[in-house]
C-alpha cells in the first residue's frame, strides 16, 4: 500500500511486521506434523511440538490485527476519493490479484499434495482441470475441509481467502456509510488513558464470552470449527476465526472514530505487553504440555482414517483436557485484544519514524503477502531432502523469500501490473502443455534471480550510501 505524509507510521511497521510473519508461519508448516498433516510438503522427521506451538500462537493475532489496521485506513481514504473510485482501487488492489494468484499457482498447493501422497502423481493439466472443475461443482455454501480423503481436490482460496474477505467487509462499511457521508459531526471530547483501557478490557472480556459460547455450540452440534466456509464461491473464512475476525475489524472503526490514536493515550507498551504476555505464555504451555500430546494422536488417527480405508477408532479425549481446552478458548481473544494493544503502543513508542526501509516495505507489504506463498511451497519441496537442520532451512528460506518477493513486486508487479499478470498467465500456459516439472523449474529459477537482483541491488544500496556519508 501506498504511504504519505498523513499516515500513522507506526501502523505501516506494524503491518510490515504481521505480513512477513504471516511468512514465517507459512514456512513453519512443513514442520508441524502432525497438526498440520494436509499440508502439501510435510517433513515428519524434522517436525517438532515447538513448531506446531510457535504456529499455535502465530494463528492467535496475525489475521484479526492485520483486519484492524486495515479498518483504520477505510474512512480516511474515502476522504480523499468517490466511494465508487475507492472500491474499485480496492477491487484492483484485493480481488484481481486473487483471480490471478487462483489461475496461475492456486493448483500448486495440490500438486506437490497429490505428488506426496501417490507414487504416480496426476499430470499437472488434469490438477489444473480438477481444480477448477471444483469450483464450477461447488454449492453456495460449502465447508472446505470437510473432504471425505487427502487424495479428494477441493478449491478453496488457500492463504487468498484474507483478500477476499476483506474486500466484501470494506464494500459493506463503504455501502453501509453512504448515507452519513456529507454529514459533518461536531467534535467530541476525546476518552481518557483511563477510559480507554477500561474499554479494551470491557471488549476483550465479552469477545472472550462470545468466542467460548461459540465454540461450545459447535461442539455441541458436532460443527469442526477448523473447516473453512466459503459463501458463493467468493468469501471464505474459517469458522472458529471469524469470532475475532469481525469484531477486531470493527474495533478498528470504533478506534478510528473514537480518534484514540491521534488524540488518545491508549496506555503503556510495558503494561499491555505484560498481560498479553503472561497469557499468552499460559496459553502456549497449555497447548505444548497437556493439549498438542492429546491432538497430535487424534490428528496421526484423522489422517489414517483420511488415506485408508481400514478406519482406526478416534483417541478419547479427558474431562481434564477438556476443560483445559476451554481456558485456552478464554485465553484466546484476551491475548488477541492484549497483543494488539501492544503492538500500537510499543510501536508508537519506537517505530513512528519514517526510514528508507521501512517505507519500502510498506510500500510493497499487500505485493509481499500476494507472492510468498508459492515461493514457500516451493522452496520447502526443494529443501525438503536436504541434510541440513529444520531450523538452517526455516532461515534459508526466509532469507530467500522475502527479499525475492521484495524485489519482484519492486521491478515488475507494482511498477508494471499489467505486464506481471500476462508474464504469469503465459507461464502458466506454458507450463499446462509443459508439465508440472517445466513450471517448477522455472518459478524456482525466478525466485532466484529475484533473490540474486535483490543481494545486488541492497549491495549497491549500500555502497552509495556509504559515499554520501
Amino acid at each position: 500500500m501506498e504511504t504519505d505524509q498523513t499516515r500513522l507510521v507506526y501502523l505501516d511497521n506494524i503491518r510490515n511486521f504481521l505480513v512477513y510473519n504471516v511468512v514465517l508461519l507459512h514456512i513453519l508448516q512443513i514442520f508441524a506434523y502432525p497438526l498440520l498433516f494436509w499440508w502439501a510438503v510435510i517433513d515428519k522427521a524434522g517436525s517438532s511440538r515447538f513448531y506446531e506451538t510457535g504456529l499455535i500462537a502465530m494463528d492467535i493475532y496475525l489475521m484479526p490485527c492485520l483486519l484492524f489496521i486495515a479498518a483504520l485506513f477505510i474512512f480516511p481514504s474515502l476522504k480523499k476519493v468517490t466511494p465508487l473510485e475507492y472500491m474499485k482501487n480496492r477491487f484492483l488492489r484485493l480481488c484481481v490479484p486473487v483471480i490471478v494468484f487462483l489461475f496461475c499457482a492456486g493448483d500448486i498447493f495440490f500438486q506437490l499434495l497429490l505428488t506426496r501422497l501417490n507414487s504416480i502423481p496426476p499430470t499437472y493439466l488434469e490438477t489444473f482441470l480438477n481444480f477448477w472443475r471444483s469450483f464450477a461443482n461447488m454449492p453456495a455454501i460449502y465447508f472446505s475441509g470437510s473432504e471425505k480423503t487427502l487424495y479428494d481436490l477441493s478449491f478453496n482460496f488457500q492463504y487468498a481467502w484474507f483478500l477476499t474477505f476483506l474486500f466484501f467487509i470494506t464494500l459493506v462499511v463503504v455501502l453501509l456509510s453512504l448515507p452519513f457521508r456529507r454529514k459533518n459531526s461536531a467534535p467530541k471530547e476525546a476518552d481518557s488513558r483511563n477510559k480507554i483501557i477500561f474499554k479494551t478490557i470491557i471488549f476483550a472480556a465479552v469477545l472472550g464470552f462470545v468466542y467460548v459460547a461459540a465454540m461450545v455450540y459447535y461442539v455441541g452440534h458436532h460443527i469442526n470449527s477448523s473447516w473453512w466456509l466459503i459463501i458463493g464461491k467468493v468469501v471464505q473464512f474459517r469458522l472458529n476465526s471469524i469470532w475475532l475476525l469481525l469484531p477486531l475489524f470493527l474495533g478498528g472503526l470504533y478506534v478510528y472514530k473514537k480518534e484514540w490514536l491521534t488524540r488518545g493515550d491508549i496506555g503503556s507498551w510495558k503494561i499491555w505487553g505484560g498481560m498479553s504476555f503472561i497469557l499468552l505464555a499460559i496459553y502456549a504451555l497449555l497447548y505444548h504440555v497437556r493439549i498438542l500430546p492429546v491432538f497430535d494422536e487424534i490428528l496421526k488417527v484423522f489422517e489414517h482414517n483420511m488415506m485408508f480405508n481400514d478406519k482406526m477408532a478416534m483417541p478419547v479425549v479427558t474431562l481434564s483436557v477438556k476443560h483445559v481446552i476451554l481456558v485456552t478458548w478464554i485465553l484466546l481473544p484476551l491475548i488477541c485484544v492484549f497483543l494488539l494493544m501492544f503492538f500500537l503502543s510499543f510501536a508508537k513508542r519506537f517505530f513512528d519514524k519514517p526510514n528508507a526501509i521501512t517505507t519500502f516495505c510498506s510500500k510493497h507489504s499487500i505485493n509481499v503477502y500476494i507472492l510468498h506463498y508459492i515461493p514457500v511451497l516451493l522452496l520447502q519441496y526443494a529443501f525438503m531432502n536436504v541434510p541440513i537442520p529444520p531450523i538452517v532451512k526455516i532461515i534459508l528460506m526466509t532469507i530467500i523469500i522475502i527479499p525475492a518477493c521484495l524485489w519482484l513486486s519492486h521491478r515488475l508487479v507494482y511498477p508494471y501490473p499489467k505486464i506481471a499478470i500476462a508474464f504469469f498467465i503465459a507461464l502458466k500456459l506454458i507450463a499446462l502443455a509443459a508439465g508440472f516439472t517445466f513450471y517448477y523449474f522455472a518459478l524456482l529459477a525466478l525466485i532466484f534471480i529475484s533473490f540474486t537482483g535483490a543481494v545486488y541491488e541492497s549491495a549497491r544500496y549500500m555502497v552509495v550510501r556509504k559515499q554520501i556519508k
